[in-house]
C-alpha cells in the first residue's frame, strides 16, 4: 500500500502577537485543515503553544506564527487563504513554505512550481532549492514583509528513507494497536521528556507524535511501509550540538539514508553544522551539503547522508 511520507510546510510568522489567535472560535483551525484535505484528530497544549495532531501530520499554533505540515496527497498552501481569513494579510511578517522531494511525485495532485505560483498572488516572494536535482532535495520559498528576528529561531528537520524493517514493526497497528506502546517500544518519549506527547497510530500502518513544552515542539511522523518508508523529525529546541539530536533520532529508525535541515536565525549554528564532515553521523557518509543564506536575516544548511551499506536506489525527482 503506497503512501507519501515527505511533507509539505507552510509556516506563518505575524509581526506581532495576537492575544486570541490560539483561540478555535467556531472550530476555524478544523476549517484551516480541512482545506488542505485532511483533519484534526486530536489536541496537546501547553501555556504558550497548541499542537493539533492531524490525520496527514500536524498543525501548531503560537500567539504570534502557525506552522501547519502534512503529508499524503494533501494540498497544503490551499490552507493560507483560510489563515489568512484568522490573522489578516496585513499583519503578515513571512510566508514559509517548503517541500521535500517525494517517493511518488505523479501521484501528487500539484507540484512545487505551482504552489509558489499560488502563493505568490498573495505575496510575492523566492524560490530556493536545496540539494541537487535528481537526487533528495528540498524547495523552498519565502515571501519576507518585515524584520521578525526578536530572539534566537531554529529548527532542524530530519528526513529519513529506508528503514529498518524491524524497527518499522512498532509502528503497524495489527501487531502493537496503541499509540502509547508504539511510543514506548520506539523510545520516541525520551527525546525530550520534559514534553508533554500526543500519538496516534493509524490502521492499518503509520505513526504520528507531537510533544510541546512552554514555546518549544517536536514532531515525528512514519511511514512504515517496505515500499517507501520513511519518518521525518523536527523541533524547535535549539542545541548547541545537533550532531548529538541528530545521532539519537537515526538509532530509533537506522535509515539507509537520510537528509537534513536546519533553518536557524543564529547563523553561527548553521555554519557549524555546515563545517560538519566525515563525522556527520556514525556509519554514514556525507553525499551533498549546501549553506543558504535569505535575505530575511536567517541561513539554512542541507545535508545528504546515506549509510556506508546503502547503495542508492536510483534518482528521486
Amino acid at each position: 500500500m503506497k503512501f507519501e511520507g515527505p511533507e509539505k510546510r507552510l509556516e506563518v510568522i505575524l509581526a506581532s502577537p495576537q492575544a486570541d489567535l490560539r483561540s478555535d472560535i467556531g472550530g476555524r483551525w478544523g476549517k484551516v485543515v480541512k482545506s488542505s484535505g485532511s483533519k484534526i484528530i486530536s489536541k496537546v497544549s501547553s501555556v504558550n503553544l497548541d499542537a493539533y495532531l492531524l490525520s496527514e501530520s500536524s498543525l501548531f499554533v503560537w500567539d504570534n506564527r502557525i506552522l501547519m505540515i502534512t503529508c499524503g496527497k494533501t494540498t497544503l498552501v490551499n490552507a493560507l487563504e483560510k489563515i489568512l481569513d484568522i490573522t489578516g494579510k496585513s499583519t503578515v511578517a513571512l510566508v514559509f513554505y517548503e517541500r521535500k522531494n517525494f517517493t511518488f511525485p505523479h501521484e501528487q495532485p500539484s507540484d512545487f512550481e505551482d504552489e509558489a505560483k499560488q502563493i505568490m498572488k498573495s505575496f510575492p516572494g523566492k524560490s530556493y532549492r536545496l540539494g541537487p536535482a535528481n537526487l533528495d532535495h528540498v524547495h523552498v520559498f519565502y515571501s519576507s514583509n518585515a524584520d521578525i528576528i526578536n530572539e534566537p529561531d531554529a529548527v532542524l528537520q530530519v528526513f529519513m528513507h529506508d528503514l529498518d524493517p524491524l524497527i518499522m514493526e512498532n509502528f503497524c497497528f495489527k501487531k502493537f494497536g496503541t499509540a502509547g506502546r508504539a511510543e514506548k517500544l520506539s523510545a520516541l518519549n525520551e527525546i525530550y521528556p520534559q514534553m508533554v506527547t500526543d500519538s496516534h497510530l493509524f490502521s492499518p500502518f503509520g505513526y504520528s507524535l507531537n510533544g510541546v513544552f512552554k514555546t518549544n515542539y517536536f514532531t515525528v511522523h512514519v511511514t512504515p511501509q517496505h515500499e517507501g518508508s520513511y519518518a521525518s523529525f523536527e523541533t524547535n529546541v535549539i542545541e548547541k550540538d545537533y550532531l548529538k539530536l541528530t545521532a539519537k533520532t537515526l538509532s530509533l529508525f537506522k535509515p539507509g539514508k537520510f537528509s537534513l535541515v536546519l533553518t536557524s536565525s543564529v547563523e553561527d549554528l548553521c555554519i557549524k553544522l555546515y563545517s560538519s564532515r566525515e563525522n556527520v553521523a556514525s556509519g554514514y557518509n556525507l553525499t551533498e551539503k549546501s549553506l543558504c543564506r535569505f535575505d530575511f536575516g536567517y541561513a539554512v544548511t542541507f545535508l545528504n547522508c546515506a549509510h556506508k551499506s546503502f547503495q542508492q536506489k536510483g534518482a528521486m525527482t
